[in-house]
Order: structure tokens, then C-alpha cells, then sequence
């Protein structure tokens, strides 16, 4: 067939319908014998060219490379048994994981209960729940936990979860102390350590990733700050010095926390205005109305106005002190034939009369569904407002539902409403109001009702929804693009692809693979996946490191791009992680992540991982709790991870093609950044397992030498200075075996030392002698805690665990050191050749039989014993600040 492509034509005969017409037959198969000759001559090329796959310099021409952005295969079921096999577990992947890339979860910290009357917060919650995201809300009540030394399985055991309706759930969580969002504040830090517990427990129930935390009261400020890979949103619907029981505290930090928000959405002008000279990222987002509840026409009118005769005067919602009640009265006797039916909770106030006129009808409180027949009863719809700080800054959503059920409205002159007095009849005396009700009830016809709807109909929560939306998407998750090269090593592309599409649950990313000719199955099983934000690029050479990561680089469409080596398995949370610092700090150019393998010191001393799923989640989440916040600038970032602001990329330019295979590329590329006057931080809370030099592992000692000599030697003569070693891992007793050397180093640290015995084991069980361990770390300690097992592997030596944590399986290297403190915490072990100016015992990790022997010994040695206060005392400096706590004792007010 190779020499007579008629042989193939004869084959298929027999499949084909052609032409009856004698001329069109021999038109038809001299057409087709011509597609083959083409298809044969493409395919020789193709095998030459596989055959030898020279690296490319700068000074050649690219060649012309090929771009697939996998969709759905439509022709998926006829793939060879061979594709499928090499792509079915990551193809599988890729869809399982397109809903849970675009997924958020969100907290919404609210000002109102779930079941108190539906207003701003619910109405928003099921909008996010609607497009698909998680949310959980939560009570304004915490579960109190007396136990002063509760476990954390003890309070996750306890938190109370409850599916409300669909992507919708309730949540109360624990605090040692009973707290409400208006009464008291968060600042004991027990309760603090309760609280963190249950969101914890929660995230681990869920599987939750990256958070949206909307908080609608400063109370929640130390909370929903603190928590990690989150982000947070005030929502600031009230101005609360109008409320005559608002706390001084309230009212002094709720500065704070527009500051410190990362967007800050105003449900007013007014508020707009006043929150947006503390906070640029903030959004005028009004209230709303759900057009198909409150615009439908009930079957029935409610109960309570079937006996009515004459006009009814509506008002819907809380009656408290911005209610004016005074007018309400001074209407009713003045007209009598009028029937004002008040509906909502009545908060009496001393001043008010305890009677009122027979024709004012409080009917109380009612479920959200029965509104709309109240709706339909009403002649005139009130807002009888006084004028203070509070309503006017107040955008009522009254007024939204009113006129979406096609009712005539009556308002206090209130700003929000000025604007759309077309639609709503304004007063400012008792007289003018009366009289706007008169003319309210003469003006009613079918073309004024059909204006009220059309506002109401364009003024949904579904629109607002959409408008915040891009607001959080353009100013939260900014579009990232991840560019991987690759060249043969599916193994490991497969293995990196999985966690980068299992946990990169980034709403806003593109993935794009340069593959540089590989000619293992690597084509194969990148052509297999689908996915909507992957793109594929195909080169026919190979184009090398540089090469390859500039042509994606060029494609890349982000305004961040992270260049990712394929020997990578990236952990939940990494790309927001890397970013956000380049979000906040706008004089950093590029950053990178601390790893188990790198050739500087962004290496761990000591990591827990296994190569086959990289670290694990326990480990993980204890990493990013003891380096939360943590950036250190450097001068060298490793290039298997890193992450570059856009503006940045493209004044430095492309990675230099000169050097070879993949050495240098990172150095000299740092230093252009750092010569246009950026700097380079090492991000101490991301983490990326890198398994490290897959390719150059199969290189010869000769080989690598080789390449490395000729690559330093570019370097030196393109920047005219000697290449200096890159930093070793950043540890105080990295590779120190002697005890004269660890004595040396913790008295010259100039920090108060510390020592910890306890259990031997450090794991997941987070154990009190660990929290204890954590609580005394901080920028002025130096800890030291003897563990032999750390997430069952073995420690040897002295290893940094933390910024100011280290644990070692051996005491004789400590015992020439003069601790300033030693802390006996379950250490069953007596140790007489250990030297230190105090000794405490901690009486919660002893019998008494053990403590009193174990204290006796102590005394007979030490100038100065004591014992460990109770556990609930112990402050733990890994939560957030107290100083941000917030008190209020507000009432739920009419949103």
C-alpha cells in the first residue's frame, strides 16, 4: 500500500457509495487518490522529523506549533483503545472538576438569623447558592462549650450543621463562652480557640477550599480576618451611629474592618460615599426585590384584611425607633375612614402610647410567603420614616417589593428615594403625607401600575447578584494563567496535571501545556483531555525551557502567569496563595513557594510527603497555619514555581533561549526583574512538592557537568560578575551535629530559648502538649521540642519545623545550651544534664502521683520550679489579634 495507494482504494470500495455516473465515479475516486498521495507524503515528513529533535536557539526561526483548546469530543467513543487507556483517568478528571474550579464557598456572617424576616442577607445568600456555590450561614448565636479543655474533636463533634434548601446550610458554631453578634465580642482566647475549631471542622466536612466570607457586623471582624485562603467582604447595609444602642466599641472598629476588607459593598449612596475613602475596592450594590414572589397576584387575599371597608394604608416590615409612629397615629385620627395595617415585629418604646386608634391594625410578624397577600390588600404602601443618621443612609427594600406588586408607595423624604421619585410620592410633614395618600388612591391606572413593575423588574436580587459578581471577579480573583512545559515524563505531567485540576479551585484561571515534542505517550494523553480552560500547544521541535515557557507565555491571557514545572503536585489553595502578595504589595515582581526539593532557600528543612501524592493535608494545614502571612524577600526564586505580575513579564521579556536545556534561565531572568527595581519574595505560607530534575536525571555526571559549566559561564559573561551559590534552606541548625554548635547558636540568637518535653509523637490529633508547643512560639522564641516522629516520619538532628520551631530526637546535642526556659509537658523521662534558668511543669499532662515526683526531682536541681497555669489560660499566638474584636448590641434592624 506504501508504493500503490490504489491497493487502499480497491479495500474501501466496498464502503463507500459512489457515484452511478460513470464520469463522476472517475472524478470522485481520482479525488480521493489525491487526498492519499497528501496524507502519505505529510506522514513521512512528520516520521523525519520525529527522528531528531534539536533544542533551538534564539537565532532560529520558530517553527509553526499547533494550539487546541480540548473541548467536549464529540467523537470521543471511536478514539483508539489506546488513547482512551492512556487518557481516561485524567480526562475523567477534567470533568469531574470543572463545577469545583469555578466554586467558591461562601460564609455569610450575618446581622440577622437565617429564619428572621428574609431581607438583604438571605436574598444574596440563595443568589450565590443559585450559581452554584456552597453556602454556609451562620447563626448570630454561639454554642457555648464550658470545658475549659475541650478537644478539637470534642468541639467539631458539637457544631451544628443543618441543610437548609439546596447549596444552602446552616451553621452554630462553638465558643467556651455564649456570644451574639450584638451583645458581646470576640477576644478570649479560649473562645477564639473554640471558634477556629469549628470553622476547621467544618472546612474538613466539606472539603472546602477557597472561602468568601460576607460579614454584615464588626463582630465578626477577628473571625472571618483571621481565616485562611479566604477572602472578605463587608457588607455595609446601616449606618450604625444611628442607632441609639449601638457600643462606642462598635462603632471605633468598624474603621478597621472597612480598611482591611478586601471589598467593601454599600447599600447606599451615603454609605458609598463615607466607606469609600477608607476602602477604593468597594461597590454601590442597593437593594433589591425577587420580581416573582412580590408581581404574582395571590389566590387569596390575607385573612386578616377580608373585613376591611375602606382604603387600607400597608406598611411591611420592623416597627422601632426610626418607625414613625406619631404620624401613623396623627393619619388615623384624622381619617378614620382609613385603616392602616401595620405588618412586622413591634419593638414598644416607653415614650409610645400604650393605646392607639381602633382603624391601626398591628397584625405582627409573617412568614415571607404571605406578604404578597397583604400586598394585594393594600390600597397605599407606606416608608414612615424619621429623619436621622440611620434612615438616611437607608435604602429601604420595602420599596422594591412594594412596587413590584404594582402599589402606589408614600415615603419620608429619604435621599435614596429622591432619586426615583417618578415612582414614589415623597412628604415631609404629617400634611403632605395625608395628602400624597389621597392622591395615591386616585392614581392607579393599568399604565402607572405597568412603570412601578418595569422599575421593580429591572432592580432584582438576580441583577445585583450579577453586578457584584464581576466586581469580586475583577477585583478578588484576577484572571491567572499556569504555563507547564513539558517533554516526555507523562508519568509525572499526569501526576501534576491531576493536582493542578483536583485542587486549583481558583475561579479565574487558564491552564496552557507547550508540550516540546515529546515522543513518549505524552501527545497522547494531553490530546485526551477535556477541560474549557486548558489550552494545548504542540510544538513539531523541541524548543527548549525557555523557549517553551515564552510561547505560552505569549498565548497566556492572565494578569498573573505562573510558570509551573510538569514534576509538580500542587496542594488546595496554591495559586491564591502565590498571587495575593502580588495583589497587596504592588513592589513585588515575580514570587515562588516553599518546597520540599529546590536549589535555594525556599526548601524546607524539613517537610512531610511522599512522592506518589505529595504532602499530606494534616501536615499542610499546619504548615499554613504557623507561616500564615509569612514573605520573605530574597534575591533568587527557583523557576519550578513561579509567579509573575503580567506588567512585570512583559517590560522584563521573554526567558533567555541562549541558555541551554533548562540551568541559569531562573538566575538571570531574577536579575532583570531586580534591575527594573522589583523585588523577589519567597511566599513562607504556599507549598508546592516538587519531585526535582526529572530531566536532568537522565543526563550523565558528564553531561550535566557539561551543560552546567557552559551555562554558568553565558551567565557570568552576560552580567559581568561570578555566579554565587544559591542560599541554603533557611534553618539555625541546618546540618550542625555538635552540641558546642547548638550551644553557640541559641545563645547567640539573642531570642528567650525554650525547651519542650513532651510525648514523643507529633501528629494530627493536636494533642494539648502541642498546643502548648505552638502557644509559646512567637518572633521573640526560640522553641525547641523533643519529637522523634513528626506525621510518622522519623526526625534526626536538630529540624525546623516552623519560623521559630524545632524539634530533635536528640537531648545530648541540647545539653552544653543554657535554655532561658524548660517545659515538662508529658515527658515521662527525668533529664538532670539539661541546663536552663527556669523550669515549669505543665499539671494537665500529669497524674498527681507523677507530678508531685517529677516536681521534687525538678526542685532538687533547679533554682526556679513552677507549674503551668490551667490550659484555658495558655494564649495562642497563631490566632487572630484581639485588639480587632467588636462589640454591639444592636436590634435586627429593617434592612
Amino acid at each position: 500500500m506504501k508504493k500503490d495507494p490504489r491497493k487502499l482504494l480497491i479495500r474501501i470500495n466496498k464502503l463507500v457509495s459512489w457515484s452511478s455516473n460513470i464520469n463522476k465515479r472517475r472524478k470522485q475516486k481520482k479525488s480521493f487518490l489525491r487526498q492519499i498521495r497528501i496524507w502519505m507524503r505529510r506522514a513521512r515528513v512528520k516520521k523525519k522529523s520525529k527522528s531528531a529533535v534539536p533544542v533551538l536557539s534564539k537565532s532560529v526561526v520558530q517553527p509553526k506549533f499547533r494550539i487546541m483548546t480540548p473541548g467536549k469530543p464529540k467523537t470521543r467513543k471511536h478514539a483508539s483503545p489506546k488513547t482512551s487507556k492512556v487518557g481516561r483517568s485524567m480526562t475523567r478528571t477534567g470533568k469531574n472538576v470543572l463545577l469545583s474550579m469555578k466554586q467558591i464557598d461562601v460564609f455569610r456572617f450575618p446581622i440577622i438569623d437565617w429564619d428572621y424576616r428574609w431581607q438583604r442577607p438571605q436574598q444574596i445568600a440563595v443568589q450565590f447558592a443559585k450559581d452554584g456555590h456552597r453556602v454556609f450561614y451562620y447563626s448570630i448565636d454561639t454554642l457555648p462549650v464550658p470545658q475549659k479543655d475541650a478537644t478539637y474533636k470534642d468541639i467539631s463533634e458539637k457544631v451544628v450543621i443543618e441543610k437548609l434548601q439546596k447549596n444552602v446550610w446552616f451553621v452554630r458554631i462553638c465558643s467556651h463562652q455564649s456570644l451574639n453578634a450584638y451583645r458581646t465580642e470576640i477576644n478570649d482566647p479560649l473562645d477564639i480557640q473554640y471558634l477556629n475549631w469549628s470553622i476547621q471542622s467544618l472546612k474538613e466536612k466539606f472539603q472546602i477550599d477557597h472561602t468568601l466570607s460576607i460579614v454584615d457586623l464588626p463582630f465578626w471582624a477577628p473571625l472571618a480576618l483571621g481565616l485562611s485562603n479566604n477572602k472578605v467582604i463587608y457588607d455595609c447595609m446601616d449606618e450604625h451611629t444611628g442607632f441609639s444602642n449601638v457600643s462606642r466599641a462598635l462603632l471605633d472598629i468598624e474603621p478597621e474592618l472597612i480598611k482591611h476588607a478586601d471589598i467593601v459593598v454599600a447599600s447606599s449612596e451615603r454609605l458609598y460615599n463615607k466607606v469609600k475613602q477608607l476602602n477604593p475596592s468597594t461597590l454601590l450594590v442597593r437593594n433589591a426585590v425577587e420580581y416573582e414572589h412580590f408581581s404574582q397576584q395571590p389566590l387569596q387575599v390575607a385573612p386578616e384584611l377580608e373585613n376591611i371597608i375602606g382604603p387600607v394604608i400597608g406598611y411591611i416590615g420592623t416597627i422601632a425607633d426610626w418607625f414613625d409612629m406619631k404620624l401613623i397615629v396623627y393619619l388615623a385620627e384624622t381619617n378614620k375612614d382609613w385603616t392602616f395595617v401595620l405588618v412586622g415585629h413591634h419593638y414598644i418604646n416607653n415614650t409610645e402610647p400604650t393605646e392607639y386608634p381602633p382603624n391601626i391594625i398591628f397584625v405582627g410578624e409573617k412568614p415571607y410567603s404571605e406578604l404578597p397577600q397583604f400586598l394585594c390588600g393594600f390600597d397605599v404602601c407606606l416608608i414612615p420614616f424619621l429623619v436621622n443618621e440611620l434612615t438616611l443612609a437607608t435604602n429601604p427594600v420595602k420599596v422594591y417589593e412594594y412596587l413590584a406588586s404594582g402599589k402606589p408607595v408614600v415615603s419620608t423624604k429619604l435621599p435614596e428615594l429622591e432619586l426615583i421619585d417618578e415612582f414614589v410620592r415623597l412628604a415631609g410633614t404629617p400634611e403632605e403625607f395625608e395628602q400624597a395618600i389621597k392622591l395615591s388612591l386616585q392614581d392607579n391606572s393599568e399604565e402607572v401600575v405597568k412603570q412601578r413593575r418595569e422599575f421593580a423588574y429591572v432592580n432584582t436580587w438576580g441583577r445585583r447578584y450579577k453586578d457584584l459578581k464581576s466586581f469580586i471577579k475583577k477585583n478578588l480573583f484576577p484572571k491567572v494563567s499556569v504555563v507547564i512545559v513539558t517533554h516526555n515524563n507523562w508519568d509525572y505531567t499526569k501526576q501534576c496535571l491531576e493536582s493542578l485540576f483536583r485542587n486549583s479551585r481558583y475561579p479565574n484561571l487558564e491552564i496552557i501545556v507547550v508540550d516540546n515534542a515529546s515522543t513518549d505517550k505524552t501527545r497522547i494523553g494531553l490530546s485526551g483531555l477535556t477541560h474549557p480552560d486548558l489550552k494545548l500547544i504542540f510544538t513539531p521541535l523541541n524548543i527548549g525551557f525557555a523557549g517553551g515557557n515564552s510561547l505560552g507565555c505569549k498565548i497566556a491571557s492572565g494578569d498573573y502567569v505562573i510558570l509551573l514545572n510538569n514534576d509538580t503536585i500542587v496542594p488546595p489553595g496554591w495559586v491564591q496563595r502565590l498571587i495575593d502578595p502580588l495583589i497587596k504589595h504592588a513592589e513585588l515582581g515575580m514570587v515562588g513557594p516553599m518546597s520540599n526539593m529546590a536549589g535555594n532557600d525556599q526548601m524546607l528543612d524539613y517537610p512531610v510527603g511522599r512522592s506518589l501524592k505529595g504532602v499530606g493535608p494534616d501536615w499542610l494545614s499546619e504548615f499554613y497555619d504557623m507561616n500564615k502571612g509569612r514573605i520573605r524577600f530574597t534575591e533568587m526564586l527557583g523557576f519550578y514555581c513561579v509567579a509573575i505580575r503580567r506588567e512585570v513579564y512583559e517590560k522584563t521579556g521573554h526567558l533567555d533561549s541562549e541558555f541551554a536545556i533548562g540551568m541559569f534561565e531562573d538566575d538571570d531572568y531574577c536579575e532583570r526583574v531586580r534591575n527594573l527595581g522589583y523585588k523577589l519574595a519567597i511566599v513562607e505560607d504556599a507549598f508546592v512538592y516538587h519531585h526535582g530534575s526529572v530531566s536532568f536525571k537522565k543526563l550523565s555526571r558528564e553531561q550535566y557537568s557539561s551543560i552546567f559549566n557552559e551555562n554558568k559561564l553565558y551567565f557570568e559573561r552576560k552580567w559581568g560578575k561570578e555566579w554565587v551559590p544559591h542560599a541554603k534552606p533557611n534553618s539555625l541548625f541546618l546540618e550542625v551535629t555538635e552540641a558546642d554548635s547548638v550551644a553557640r547558636i541559641i545563645k547567640e540568637n539573642k531570642t528567650k530559648s525554650i525547651l519542650v518535653l513532651g510525648k514523643k509523637d507529633w501528629s494530627a490529633s493536636g494533642e494539648p502538649w502541642q498546643q502548648l508547643t505552638r502557644s509559646l512560639c512567637g518572633e521573640e522564641t526560640l522553641v525547641i521540642a523533643s519529637v522523634h516522629s513528626y506525621y510518622g516520619q522519623k526526625i534526626t538532628g536538630i529540624r525546623k519545623v516552623g519560623p521559630s520551631l524545632y524539634f530533635t530526637n536528640r537531648i545530648d546535642l541540647l545539653e552544653k545550651a543554657e535554655f532561658d526556659l524548660i517545659v515538662y509537658s508529658g515527658e515521662s523521662e527525668f533529664h538532670t544534664r539539661l541546663h536552663a534558668g527556669e523550669v515549669q511543669v505543665d499539671v494537665s499532662s500529669y497524674d498527681e502521683r507523677k507530678l508531685t515526683e517529677l516536681v521534687e526531682k525538678l526542685d532538687s536541681i533547679y533554682d526556679k520550679v513552677s507549674e503551668l497555669p490551667p490550659r484555658s489560660e495558655h494564649k495562642l499566638t497563631n490566632q487572630p489579634d484581639p485588639s480587632h474584636s467588636l462589640v454591639g448590641s444592636l436590634s435586627p434592624p429593617e434592612r
